[in-house]
């Protein structure tokens, strides 16, 4: 008898090693959310590091109502580059593989922080702010980077087993693909900026923060 279409997807590796590698881009996501919660819980702990936050995010919200469309553009993608730059940095490192997985987590701190302060300071306000003026471009950039992350996990994944077996770490053609689409990432986070400056020029002036 032969084999059924359903037995064979699930007994022939195929669906499992699909599933193993998807789960990195699910534990990409987790460590993001569970840095979007700490940030958020950040708040309300009253010590220096919350006072240090509150000031930070100040600070960011302040920068965004002051400047103007090309500026908060210039300063968001500086923002989210640093991240990617550091991403591939990682990437051609040995060792960088356990490294890259927590920057999603660092971005989801960084947001967290900002979205805690302006709900714990302004309520349904500082939420309404954030959902409008700050979300959308973060969604965006976001994704590109945990896009990117898994990438790079990849690249530095490969070379590391590829030196333990002796061979050279990096090949040529394996880079130019990699490097090609670390630059549509950071394309995409180009457009986050905008996509960001853009819902901030349109509602940051409906509210009093």
């Amino acid at each position: 008898m032969s084999k059924s279409k359903y037995n064979y997807k699930v007994y022939n590796g195929k669906a499992l090693k699909k599933l193993f590698e998807n789960s990195r881009m699910y534990l990409l996501l987790f460590l993001f959310v569970a840095g979007l919660v700490a940030g958020a819980l950040s708040n309300n702990n009253v010590s220096e590091i919350s006072d240090k936050i509150a000031e930070t995010a100040k600070s960011f919200i302040a920068s965004k109502d002051r400047n103007g469309f090309i500026d908060i553009i210039i300063n968001s993608f500086l923002s989210n580059g640093l991240l990617m730059i550091i991403n591939i940095f990682l990437a051609f490192s040995l060792i960088g593989y356990p490294l890259i997985i927590w920057l999603p987590c660092v971005k989801g701190i960084g947001l967290g922080a900002v979205a805690g302060y302006l709900y714990s300071a302004y309520k349904i306000t500082g939420l309404g702010y954030c959902i409008l003026t700050i979300f959308p471009g973060a969604v965006v950039s976001t994704v590109a980077l945990i896009i990117a992350c898994n990438d790079c996990c990849d690249y530095s994944k490969n070379a590391f087993m590829k030196s333990l077996r002796g061979r050279g770490q990096y090949e040529k053609d394996e880079t130019k693909i990699f490097l090609i689409r670390q630059l549509i990432m950071i394309g995409i986070c180009f457009i986050s900026s905008f996509v960001d400056s853009a819902f901030s020029v349109m509602f940051s002036r409906f509210f009093e923060i």
